[in-house]
């Protein structure tokens, strides 16, 4: 039995050192990449990416490296009561608590992105930092009261505070919100605030939003196309001249200059329309956040559920209860590195809409 507990603390600390530099590198890798994204500070999307990152490094250098030192040092005198209940709570409870409500914001994002309102620049980064924020302040202000406030730091460090109430809130609860949210977003058909249709291109999908306007006399559409004689589209960038008879048209003072180009047939009496085009992502970042609801659950459950129901498992030997427990509680931390190393990829998904915010075309009134 000494021979099994020396191997099993010989994998902690093992354990606990590579987990340290996996999620702190893992997830230092998660916040550079959003970093280095234009306006960062105005996505929320970004932002609470940030904050889930900041979380998860947290976790690596207060309760893990507490950890450690409980497992390398011989002086154990450093360890308190509360230092030890500190390190509990974010690591059992508070930082479940904050990724499962940080899931259900990014769903909430991706449902509002283009069902209200732009927000004016002014106000962006604002809400940005406060919807980020959000997990965190419930968090703080629900979980330390509920898992601390009956811990008897004079005597033996005892908590009578319930666990089903304790991990119900903290982890039963966040996990089956964010699957459950996940879930409806990918239920829910795009676009449904505007009429559009979706027309194919060479890229991802998009959306065509049409929005009559006054008409305007001899608008042509911008950017301009260049065509050659016979109505056949001429290459700007290749080493031939222009035919002498091909005609540009040139922007007017007042149109963004724009870097990509659409094409529009519209066979219409009336008025000139405005042209809104908006990348379909949102299906897939739905499909994104289920996988990573999925697998936080799968992640971060387990522990709970053993812990929950520890004392009325019949345990061949109190070995086996060591290592079911340590298996458990590694695979929770382990969440710490798994769904960073997804978000990297969904952060890949584009989150600025491409818009052309006055596309015009002439009307063609014959066919």
């Amino acid at each position: 039995m000494d021979s099994d507990l020396a191997r099993i603390l010989i994998a902690t600390k093992a354990l606990t050192v590579i987990f340290i530099l996996l999620i702190c590198l893992i997830n230092g890798a998660l916040i550079v990449t959003q970093v280095k994204k234009p306006m960062f500070y105005q996505s929320v999307k970004l932002m609470m990416i940030i904050s889930l990152a900041i979380g998860d490094i947290i976790l690596a250098l207060f309760p893990l490296v507490v950890l450690a030192k409980l497992s390398f040092e011989d002086d154990k005198t450093f360890i308190t009561c509360r230092l030890i209940t500190y390190a509990t709570t974010y690591t059992l409870y508070l930082i479940h608590f904050v990724y499962g409500l940080g899931l259900v914001v990014l769903a909430a994002e991706v449902f509002l992105r283009n069902r209200i309102q732009s927000i004016h620049d002014n106000y962006k980064t604002i809400s940005a930092v406060g919807a980020s924020s959000i997990p965190w302040i419930l968090g703080l202000i629900i979980i330390p009261p509920l898992c601390m406030s009956k811990v008897n730091y004079e005597s033996h460090c005892t908590n009578s505070q319930s666990l089903e109430s304790m991990f119900g809130v903290s982890v039963f609860l966040p996990v089956s919100l964010s699957i459950v949210v996940s879930i409806v977003l990918n239920c829910v058909h795009f676009p449904t605030s505007q009429q559009g249709q979706t027309i194919s291109t060479n890229q991802q999908p998009i959306v065509v939003f049409q929005q009559t306007v006054e008409p305007q006399e001899n608008l042509i559409q911008y950017p301009p196309q260049i065509y050659a004689p016979g109505n056949v589209p001429f290459n700007p960038l290749n080493s031939y001249p222009y035919p002498q008879n091909a005609v540009s048209y040139p922007y007017p003072a007042n149109q963004q200059v724009m870097n990509q180009s659409l094409v529009v047939n519209i066979n219409s009496s009336q008025g000139v329309n405005t042209i809104q085009v908006i990348p379909m992502n949102q299906r897939a970042e739905g499909q994104r956040l289920l996988l990573i609801s999925i697998i936080f659950g799968l992640m971060a459950v387990p522990f709970a559920s053993v812990a929950l129901r520890a004392d009325y498992i019949v345990w061949s030997d109190l070995r086996t209860v060591i290592i079911v427990l340590k298996f458990v509680l590694w695979l929770m931390v382990a969440r710490s590195c798994l769904t960073p190393l997804i978000m990297i990829g969904y952060s890949n998904l584009r989150h600025v809409p491409i818009r052309l915010n006055k596309v015009y075309v002439k009307i063609n009134n014959s066919t």
